[in-house]
């Protein structure tokens, strides 16, 4: 059994979208829209959740996480991904 470590950002679980492949090593994906969302939502501002996520983005020597634009606009794909898909 291959164990696996990740970094996680605590209080983002729900913006998990799977895993990814940087500088050869698999890390998590955010959905970065949903991981600024849950952010705004704990009571900071938009301002400080981009930052935030900017400075999160930035450990990717260490392992650190990817942040991931989803754009899943029915009028561009003329679908709507199924629920619980994940980017492997």
């Amino acid at each position: 059994m291959l164990d696996l470590e990740v970094i996680a950002i605590n209080g983002l679980d729900s913006a998990i979208i799977g895993t990814t492949v940087r500088n050869g090593r698999e890390v998590l994906a955010y959905d970065y829209d949903k991981a600024v969302q849950i952010i705004v939502q704990s009571g900071r501002d938009i301002e400080y959740a981009e930052k935030f996520i900017e400075e999160a983005a930035r450990y990717h020597e260490e392992g650190g996480p990817a942040f991931v634009y989803l754009d899943v606009q029915e009028d561009i794909y003329d679908i709507f991904p199924p629920e619980g898909v994940t980017v492997h």
